[in-house]
């Protein structure tokens, strides 16, 4: 690490330690749960995507290699998707929820695991040839199947209370 990456360092530490106070202090404290709003952000980030494979499209096994972290993510969101509690108010008929401290420790996991992946394939990148946009697109696609499955599993659990009443 260089004298000038410092900077970088502390603001990236900085925003996480800020994103994970925001978290703790919403651990338990009860949502409104929107069925209709759930497909704002996978689409958002799709379109980044999309974005990004049509200005740098990957070759052949490239493609593969984005499937793959598109897979890997699509798991890991459904299983964050499944820590978190969905309940139906019996007075008002809305759709609550509230995240479990097991899904702070999975998504604590997740930025750990993604950290010394990135440093591994820093690494053998010069062994696997991948490139940096390739690894880029890799992580791009690990982040939309997060995004996506996540919201899948709330929503098809939602709907599943909405229907059961």
């Amino acid at each position: 690490m260089e004298q000038h990456d410092w900077p970088y360092y502390i603001f990236v530490g900085a925003c996480f330690a800020l994103a994970i106070v925001i978290r703790v202090r919403r651990i338990g404290k009860t949502q409104r749960l929107r069925l209709g709003t759930l497909w704002i952000i996978p689409t958002v980030f799709m379109l980044f995507a999309a974005a990004v494979f049509v200005t740098s499209p990957p070759s052949a096994s490239g493609w593969l290699w984005i499937g793959l972290g598109l897979a890997a993510g699509s798991a890991i969101g459904w299983q964050r998707g499944r820590l978190v509690e969905i309940g139906l108010d019996p007075q008002s008929g809305r759709l609550n929820q509230r995240s479990s401290p097991a899904a702070l420790i999975f998504i604590g996991m997740l930025i750990g695991v993604r950290w010394i992946l990135h440093y591994i394939v820093e690494l053998s990148d010069a062994r696997w040839h991948l490139g940096a946009m390739l690894v880029s697109g890799i992580f791009i696609a690990f982040a939309a199947g997060v995004l996506t499955a996540y919201r899948i599993e709330i929503y098809l659990r939602g709907r599943r209370l909405l229907q059961g009443r």
